[in-house]
This record gives C-alpha cells, structure tokens and sequence, in this order.
C-alpha cells in the first residue's frame, strides 16, 4: 500500500512539474476526457514510459482553447505487437493538440510503433470515430503493419460519418518522423471517392466517404515506407503540403502503392518545398484533384514512371493545374504528365531525365522551363545538391511568377528568377532568412468543428477500414 502511495505520489509530482490538469497513467490504457472532466484550455498530461496502447476518448477543447495532450518526464513509449493500433484518438474528439513536446530532453516526446500485420494490420497515430480539428506533432512512428498516421474517418452504419453529414476540418500534422512502414507513411483522407461498401446487418451497403477541409501537413521526415510516402483524399479546400521530406517509398513492390505523394480525388492543395526522393513510380501522382499548384519542390530518382503524374479524370469541372519552379531528375518516361481536362501551366521548372519533359494529352502554357537529357548539363552543384552553380544555365532563365516570392530554402527570387527549386545565391551573400511559421489554422494554438459516437464495433471498423486496404 505504501509503495502504491509512493508511485501515486511520484507521478502526481511529475503532473505538476508538467502544468497538467489531468494524468492518464502508465495503467491506463482507455482514457475518456468526458468521464474524467476536461474542460477547453486543459492540459493532459501522459506518464512517461512504455505501454502496449492507448486509446483516447471524447477529448472536446475549444477553437480558441483547445485541449493540450503531452508526454512528461520522459519519453511515451507505445508499442502494440498484437492489435491493429497504437495511439488511438476517437468518439467525436474536436480541437485538441497531441504534442509530443512535454519534455526538453526529447525532440519526439512519443515513440509509437504497431508492427502487427495479422489478422489486421498496424495503425502507429489512428485519428477515427469523426475526430475534428486537431494538431499532432513531435512524434517518432515506426514499424507498422499498415500506415503510420491514418487521419480519416471511414463510413459507419449510422451514416454519421457520411458525406453531408460529417467534415473533417482542420488537419495539422507536423514535426513527425514516420518510418520503416509496411503500407502509407500518412493516410489522409480517403481514397474511395466512389463510396466504399461497408457490411451492417449482415448485408452490404455503399456510404459515401466524407470531406476534408482544412489541411496542413507540414515540416515531417517520412522514408522507408512500403507503399505510398503520403497521400491525402476528398481535401477539397484549403489543403497545403510543404516543407516535407519524403525518400525510400514504394519498397513492398505493391503496384499503384509506389508514389512519393499522392493528391487523390476532389483535393485542392498547394504542395510546396518538399524534398522527395528515390522511388519505383512517380515522385507526385495526382488522380482526379480540384485546382493544384505545385511549386519549388526537388523530386529526384523515381527513374521508371513521371516525376510528377497528373490525370484529371473529368471529376472537377474547370479544374486548373499549376507546376511552376519544381526541380525534376532522374525519370523515364515525363518530368511533368497531365491528362484530362484540366487547364495547365508549366513555369520555370527543370527537368532532367531520360523523357521528353513536360507533356501529357492536353494543351500547356509553358513558359521558362529547361530540359536535359543529363545532370551535368544542368549546372548543379553536384553530389546529390541540386543547388545551381554560377555557370548554370537555369541562373536567370525563367520568368515571375504571382504568388511565388522565395525558393525551396525560403531565399527571395531574383527577377528575372532562375528556374527549378533553387535560386542562385552567392556564398557571401549568408543563410536564407528563416520563414515564418504557418499561421494557426483556427483560433487558438491547437490550431483547429464537429461532434456525435460511432455505433459500429471497433473490430468491424478494422475490417471495413484497413484490410479492405489490403
């Protein structure tokens, strides 16, 4: 009795050195915020140390005071081995922040792995049960059976995840290192935009999957993935991927599962500053997106397919595709592809590789972009830095373009600009400024509407959702 006193003691004083309202203990593996009393604005504090899961229930802030989740006094470590998850978020959680900067000591505060691949496989970070308007960031997640972040809710009996019903807003995900995955690194939204068949009462239906708004993926390190490095699906505002580095995608040899990213069906998103590399299909796949514009990224090595693959399906009406400073090496078959009907630009890219460039079945404005047949002709710096040399011919050889000021490392573009990723910059002339940080994306520094409870077991959503993904 006295040693349980003793640790009780023990972990109320590291709650306390935390600035935490609530401890959810190495003991506890069902957490639910209703029943323990958490109110917006409170902070959650997680007891260092290692447990086989935790799930998380009925987490409820406020726009402008959202509830902090953190690790303290050391580091979570969660490893599941048996069941298909890890770190579980769900039943109608909203404007929340599960950060893993609870202790200095730590760049990533929680350590979370699920390497289960039967009878389900392995989610490490699983956002589910109609989750809205959270931040997740500062987290190492490694060795799943499946991905290592799925941000989604899939199609329940009820209906009350269906479209129309249910918006998933608010996304952030940030300052993750997500590795050494036997399916996607980030499975965002969904990819079953014609309506995904679920079984209720013993017999099957087809639910349509819901819509995202507001998505902000950004500055995360994501290598070693089996199938795609990142894909997100049904964004259809207010979706931004940046500042990611994504490389060793595609290793389990899945066909249609081999991209760096992909932008699914109905999303809108500007993708930005990423450094993608060495993969067996495309550097970026686009299937059926709404407006996209793709700028200042370095997509190297994916040396069988595009670098970057777009076909707009017919699914969005007037759709307008922008590619514009994106530095492309080492493909087959097209630096940049667009089929479809969308309307396309290509501006101050350069390209390198064995095809043709830029080209697809529709017709391009293109303007200031380069091609070679060979790294050398380039100017690049060399050994894997695909900065521009003085003598480069891409110093000065594309034109301006609105809405682009800076390149890939944030250094102003000169007029008239230099095309691909990289600005030429001088040695003397110092370090790039640093860029500012992403506005929050709603008020509040949990950056992040919606509420209701899944009436589906949790066994069933497994099998509807995951191996259906098989």
């Amino acid at each position: 009795m006295i040693v349980v006193l003793g640790v009780a003691l023990e972990v109320s004083s590291a709650a306390a050195q935390c600035d935490c309202d609530h401890e959810i203990g190495l003991d506890q593996e069902v957490w639910d915020g209703a029943e323990n009393g958490v109110q917006p604005g409170d902070r959650v504090c997680v007891t260092a140390g290692e447990r086989p899961f935790l799930r998380i229930r009925n987490l409820r802030g406020s726009a402008s005071a959202p509830v902090v989740v953190s690790n303290c006094g050391g580091r979570v470590v969660i490893h599941n081995d048996e069941r298909a998850y890890a770190l579980v978020v769900e039943d109608d959680s909203s404007h929340f922040r599960l950060t893993g900067t609870g202790d200095p000591a730590h760049e990533y505060g929680f350590d979370i792995s699920a390497p289960a691949e039967e009878p389900y496989p392995g989610v490490g970070v699983w956002l589910v049960g109609r989750s809205s308007d959270y931040e997740v960031d500062h987290m190492e997640i490694h060795d799943t059976g499946f991905a290592g972040v799925s941000a989604k809710t899939d199609p329940l009996c009820d209906g009350s995840a269906d479209q129309g019903n249910f918006v998933q807003r608010n996304t952030h995900l940030h300052h993750l290192w997500v590795h050494d995955t036997i399916g996607e690194g980030f499975y965002v939204g969904s990819t079953q935009a014609d309506g995904q068949t679920i079984r209720c009462d013993g017999r099957e239906e087809v639910h349509q999957v819901h819509f995202l708004e507001g998505v902000e993926i950004h500055d995360n390190l994501i290598e070693n993935t089996g199938w795609d490095g990142a894909q997100i699906g049904m964004a259809r505002e207010g979706c931004r991927f940046h500042h990611n580095v994504i490389r060793n995608v595609g290793l389990e040899g899945v066909e249609f599962q081999q991209q760096g990213l992909q932008i699914g069906t109905y999303s809108a998103c500007e993708v930005f500053a990423n450094d993608i590399r060495h993969g067996p299909a495309m550097g970026i796949i686009v299937l059926g997106a709404g407006d996209l514009f793709v700028h200042s990224n370095l997509i190297v090595d994916f040396p069988t397919g595009d670098g970057i693959y777009a076909h707009q399906r017919g699914v969005i009406d007037g759709a307008v595709y922008r590619f514009a400073f994106n530095t492309i090496v080492g493909f087959e078959r097209n630096g940049i592809t667009v089929f479809g009907e969308a309307e396309a630009s290509a501006t101050g890219n350069l390209v390198v590789g064995e095809g043709p460039g830029i080209g697809g079945g529709l017709a391009w404005e293109d303007a200031g972009n380069l091609v070679y047949g060979d790294e050398s002709d380039a100017g690049f710096v060399g050994s894997g830095d695909y900065h521009l040399r003085e003598d480069s011919p891409a110093v000065g050889a594309a034109i301006a373009v609105a809405d682009i000021s800076v390149d890939m490392d944030n250094w102003p573009r000169r007029d008239p600009p230099s095309a691909g990723a990289y600005e030429y910059r001088r040695a003397d002339e110092g370090p790039p400024p640093p860029r500012p940080d992403p506005e929050p994306m709603s008020g509040g520094s949990g950056g992040c509407t919606v509420a209701g409870t899944p009436a589906i077991s949790w066994s069933l959503l497994l099998l509807v959702g995951l191996r259906r993904r098989r």
